[in-house]
């Protein structure tokens, strides 16, 4: 049997780690199509002032959130790995860029597709955030008239808390 050099298995464990965050990367891009899609969702249940939507998407959107940072821990992870077997001054910076001259034409035509796809939709989520908020801020400005105390103090809880206790009467709830 013969021996692996040192070079050929650096070049098996870089295409190994290089499969593993091609993998990694190409949930990111799946789960930020899904976080986006989530938004959508709950920009619309908020503009229609439907609660039990607005529940549904919120917590489909921290279970999405929650694996995009398993995900991302993984990528740094893997990431820093290949760093380090690439010689990287600092391999918890790698870059896409990095790995490119070490794997073949087509895994760096996908890293380079992913690497960007994500940035693209990290970008657009970010403006969706900023729009949601937006939305959200000016919807309930003009819907709260119609709500009951109750509900506006769930849409605000800084407003009318205290006239919503003595307007429902006495609380289970005890000060300490």
């Amino acid at each position: 049997m013969k021996m692996m050099t040192d070079d050929q298995r650096k070049k098996i464990e870089i295409r190994q780690l290089a499969g593993e965050l091609s993998g990694i990367m190409n949930r990111l891009h799946q789960l930020h199509e899904e976080l986006s899609q989530i938004m959508v969702d709950l920009d619309e249940s908020r503009m229609q002032a439907d609660y039990e939507a607005v529940a549904l998407h919120g917590n489909k959107e921290y279970r999405v959130l929650s694996r995009i940072v398993d995900e991302e821990r993984q990528r740094l992870i893997i990431g820093e790995e290949l760093g380090d077997i690439l010689s990287l001054e600092i391999p918890s910076q790698i870059t896409v860029e990095d790995v490119i001259p070490f794997v073949d034409d087509e895994l760096a035509k996908k890293f380079r597709s992913l690497r960007d796809g994500i940035r693209r939709q990290s970008c657009e989520l970010r403006a969706q955030n900023r729009l949601g908020e937006m939305l959200h801020g000016q919807v309930f400005e003009h819907v709260e008239v119609y709500l009951s105390p109750g509900t506006r103090a769930w849409v605000d809880t800084t407003e009318n808390v205290e006239q919503d206790r003595i307007e429902q009467g006495d609380s289970f709830e005890a000060d300490f």
